[in-house]
Order: structure tokens, then C-alpha cells, then sequence
């Protein structure tokens, strides 16, 4: 896992994400389906459906899911996409590019991927996190239906690029299916070290803590699974770990329920700043702690 050196930013901020922005990437300029079309689909996934506006960017209003604000008005969540434009790929960043794990061959793909259609919601931060994140999901799979030439997806927020394929056939059902495309683990050598960092990143996006390890001497493929088992228990549970607190940590035989690390929230360690709960790895651990 040889990486290059790279200088960090901490004045990057990541902040939850008040309208949650997904991009589909295509190797060609394509024509969006009409509106009618797009609108029929849509309804096949989500019910009555309205058309809020219509254009270069279009939205729709989804009736199955209603955000209620301080006066008591309830009003559908919106979903939005937007025409085809330029996709540049000097927009991911070489820190970005390379923690691209699940996209093994993301260079040439990214090279081939002209044109990008952006997918966004709006009006929906006020939806409990796993509502959002359902609609999310069922939004990304409906459109991907609809753009069988898209040939991947690149989510800024957790800087994670998936073949269209792989997204189309999660295995995970309901709210769960954000995290296959709305987290990623990362990970990092720190240069002149034995140590090394896993993080997650995308987490934040949706009001929940992301996850990071500093440790010597673990195997980081282990790390970074037992990082996707947390973050996925932080997801459906709504973050119960308390700073203090301790879970299931890895011994030789895998996550060992007889091992306890420690958990305690703090800034991260890697870009973009934005709060964390770092897991102590025990005899494992790098850096001080208090």
C-alpha cells in the first residue's frame, strides 16, 4: 500500500451536507430522458411525485417523504438533476484519487469520463438521517436504471467512485444501501513512521460521527473492515458510542469480543477537519491520547 506524500489542508472543513450532491460520469454526452419519462420512473419508486420545476435543472417534490418545519408546515422533500455538462477530472483531487480502493482501475476511468449529471437533494436536511439516506439511494438506483451508459458514480462528500454495476447490485437493503456509495474508508502512512492512520469519510455528510484509527502494527485490510462493521453500526443505530466507551476490538481470529478499544470523539487527524470518534486499537495504538 505504497502511497505518495501529500501536504495536508486542515482549513478544508467537512459540514453536513445541507443538499447531499452525487455525480453520474459518462464517457460520451448524452440526452436526458424526458421529463415525462424521468417523472414515470420516479413514481415507480417513490409514489405520487410532483414536478416542481422543470429546465436545465429539474425538480421534484417527493410526497413520501415530508420535512415539517417550525411552523408546522410539512413540505415534500425535492429531488434534483441537472443536464449534461463537462466533467473534468483534475475536480478529484491526487489525495482523493488516491484513496479510490473500490475502483481499482479509476485512472484510465476517470480519464475515459467526459460528461458528468448531477443528482442532488434539496430541502431534505431536516429528514431523520435514515429517511434521507433512503431516498438517497432509491434515487441513485432509479436514475442509473434510467442511464445504463453512465459508467460511474463519484460522490464528493465521501470521495468514493463506484462502477455503475457494483452500486446496482448492493446486497444491502433500505437506509443501509448509503453506505456503499456515502462512506468511505481511507488510509494513510505517516511518513517517516511505522504508523498509520484508517479513517472514514462521509459519515459527517449526514450528521453522524466518522470513525479513525491511529495504530502501528495491525493488519490495515483488518482495520479498514472493522472500520465499515462501525460504521455501519453507528448508521443503524444513530451513533450510541459514548467517549469512553469501549467495542469489540481484532485479535488473530478477527473482531474479538474479548478485546475492548476504546472510543473518545476529537478533530481528526486527516482532512477535512470535522469531528470524530477515534477508536484506541490497545497495545496497537499510535499518537497520545488523553
Amino acid at each position: 500500500m505504497a502511497q505518495e506524500s501529500y501536504k495536508q489542508n486542515l482549513h478544508e472543513k467537512a459540514e453536513f451536507q445541507r443538499t447531499f450532491q452525487i455525480q453520474l460520469l459518462f464517457e460520451e454526452n448524452g440526452v436526458r430522458p424526458s421529463t415525462e419519462n424521468i417523472l414515470a420512473e420516479m413514481e415507480k419508486t417513490f409514489g405520487k411525485v410532483d414536478l416542481i420545476s422543470a429546465g436545465s435543472l429539474t425538480a421534484f417534490g417527493i410526497r413520501k417523504y415530508p420535512v415539517e418545519y417550525k411552523d408546522h408546515q410539512a413540505v415534500p422533500a425535492q429531488l434534483l438533476i441537472s443536464d449534461f455538462e463537462p466533467f473534468d477530472k483534475n475536480s478529484i483531487t491526487a489525495l482523493e484519487k488516491s484513496q479510490l480502493w473500490d475502483c481499482p482501475d479509476a485512472e484510465p476511468l476517470l480519464d475515459n469520463c467526459r460528461y458528468k449529471l448531477m443528482l442532488s437533494d434539496f430541502m431534505a436536511s431536516g429528514l431523520d438521517y435514515k429517511c434521507r439516506c433512503e431516498m438517497l439511494a432509491d434515487w441513485l438506483e432509479t436514475m442509473l436504471r434510467l442511464f445504463p451508459d453512465c459508467t460511474a458514480v463519484w460522490t464528493p462528500s465521501s470521495g468514493k467512485l463506484l462502477r455503475r454495476k457494483k452500486i446496482l447490485e448492493n446486497p444491502v437493503g433500505g437506509a443501509g444501501r448509503f453506505l456503499l456509495f456515502g462512506v468511505n474508508a481511507r488510509f494513510f502512512n505517516i511518513e517517516g513512521t511505522e504508523d498509520m492512520i484508517v479513517d472514514t469519510l462521509g459519515l459527517y455528510a449526514v450528521g453522524l460521527p466518522d470513525i479513525q484509527y491511529h495504530f502501528h502494527g495491525l493488519d490495515p485490510n483488518k482495520v479498514v473492515n472493522h472500520a465499515y462493521n462501525v460504521a455501519s453500526y453507528i448508521f443503524e443505530n444513530d451513533a450510541p458510542i459514548k467517549s469512553g466507551e469501549t467495542i469489540d476490538g481484532i485479535s488473530e481470529i478477527g473482531i474479538d469480543r474479548g478485546v475492548r478499544w476504546k472510543c473518545q470523539y476529537e478533530m481528526g487527524l486527516i482532512q477535512p477537519s470535522r469531528e470524530v470518534m477515534d477508536i484506541c486499537p490497545g497495545e496497537y495504538a499510535s499518537g497520545t491520547r488523553e
